[in-house]
């Protein structure tokens, strides 16, 4: 017996048996009290676990196939040696039971794969820089859209301030302009309501001076005072030509809507007469001199005036727009009832749903009232350009001269309440062989022509 605990050594010197044994028992072993020292305790049972290693010792092959001597041990454990569990990729310890195979194998499988490994992480980090440069360059249009609409309403801040400043000048100089008018229409009504006073005091004196007097001179002085308290006038003198605070406030209100509500009109090339040539914008509209195709079937052009319409219909609210007429001898602008008929020779008067006014032969304005020659108007200059502002609450059609946006002059008004929507009107007038060629031209909201 003594030799038997050495041949046991040398049997459990594999470095498959120490591991075997000092690890506890798998859960297929019946004694779980089953160790290296109960085996060092017990001599009798020697023979039987030398048996039970010389079981395991060809079960071990599979798991690292190959022999001691020609493995790759580590200095502590023999890893080449441990199975390796490929339910959960890891050493299979206590994973006894479940399918495995050799750490080495397992390795030169994984170093196999190691090109396709790193073509994924490649293909990965080069869809990740890809989305990076996306971002990068989002974030780059995002800061210049920033600073660009900074800028855009930088711009349009400071031209707002210069509108502001112009207008605040516009208004002061028309207020001052009032004043100045009024001022000086009622200082001179004082002056001469003050010497119709001193008058009448002096009559009364008069009176009370000839209560005693012979007969003869009583009725001599009276008839003198009677008869000039008849020629006394009876009306007040100060409300002749001195304006009134609405007449203000529709002068500044005015102001205000020419400067900052300009309307955008468009032509309708539909209403033109054939003769007349519509730009594409819509905004510009002048009298070809060549012969002129007849004029369609359609109630909506006009046959025999050379004149266009507006797309836009108004029917309420207020509204101002502006023509440039520039040197053009001859035109009328206004605006004509949606009803009015536009076939034949039109009768340019408010009860034939026109009202209009023009320039003839270069030099004379005319308003085409209710009468049988229309109204010609003074004008210290020839406007270049025309304003007209029409309100259909206040039933005012008022002319402009606005060459100068921030000194508008009053030329005509129509005071009417219009029975119904209108169209803006323009009537080019004949080309006079080549005399009055130039073109009307709609101004735009940023009051410059098409």
């Amino acid at each position: 017996m003594s030799a038997a605990p050495g041949l046991l050594h040398q049997e459990l010197s594999c470095p498959l048996c120490l591991q075997l044994f000092f690890r506890k028992p798998s859960r297929s072993c019946t004694d779980p009290s089953f160790s290296l020292n109960f085996l060092s305790s017990s001599a009798v049972r020697f023979s039987s676990a030398s048996r039970m290693v010389s079981r395991f010792l060809p079960m071990a092959q599979p798991w690292h196939g190959q022999n001691s001597e020609s493995s790759s041990l580590c200095d502590t454990r023999l890893r080449s040696l441990l199975p390796f569990c490929t339910e959960e990729e890891t050493d299979l310890g206590s994973h006894e039971g479940r399918n495995g195979t050799d750490c080495r194998a397992m390795q030169l499988l994984a170093k196999t794969q190691l090109p396709q490994q790193k073509l994924q992480l490649q293909e990965a980090c080069t869809h990740k820089e890809r989305s990076v440069a996306v971002l990068k360059h989002q974030l780059v249009e995002v800061e210049e859209t920033v600073l660009k609409f900074r800028g855009a309403i930088k711009e349009q801040l400071g031209k707002m301030r210069v509108f502001l400043d112009a207008l605040e000048g516009s208004l002061d100089r028309e207020a001052e302009r009032v004043q100045n008018k009024a001022g000086v229409a009622l200082r001179w009504k004082l002056r001469g309501l003050n010497s119709c006073l001193e008058q009448l005091q002096q009559m009364e004196k008069v009176l009370e001076e000839v209560a005693d007097k012979s007969q003869t001179e009583f009725l001599m002085k009276y008839c003198l005072v009677t008869s000039s308290l008849l020629g006394t006038p009876a009306d007040s003198p100060f409300t002749h030509n001195v304006p009134t605070q609405p007449q203000l406030e529709h002068s500044f209100g005015l102001t205000l809507v020419s400067l900052a509500a300009l309307e955008e009109l468009t032509l309708d090339p539909s209403s033109a007469h054939p003769s007349l040539v519509v730009s594409a914008s819509g905004r510009r509209v002048e009298c070809s001199e060549q012969k002129a195709p007849p004029a369609r079937e359609d109630p909506r052009q006009f046959d025999k005036a050379v004149a266009v319409v507006a797309h836009q219909l108004l029917s309420e609210g207020e509204h101002y727009w502006e023509v440039e007429v520039g040197n053009k001898p001859r035109w009328t602008l206004g605006v004509i009832s949606a009803e009015a008929p536009r076939r034949g020779r039109l009768h340019a008067v408010p009860s034939q749903g026109l009202w209009l006014l023009g320039l003839r032969d270069g030099k004379t304005l005319e308003a085409h009232v209710e009468a049988k020659e229309p109204l010609a108007l003074r004008t210290p200059e020839r406007p270049s350009r025309i304003g007209l502002y029409l309100s259909f609450r206040d039933g005012v059609l008022s002319f402009y001269n606005a060459s100068d946006p921030d000194a508008l002059v009053l030329l005509f008004t129509f005071h009417e309440r219009l029975p119904g929507p209108v169209y803006p009107f323009f009537d080019v007038c004949w080309h006079d062989k080549g005399k009055n060629t130039q073109p009307l031209l709609l101004v735009g909201p940023d009051r410059e022509e098409a």
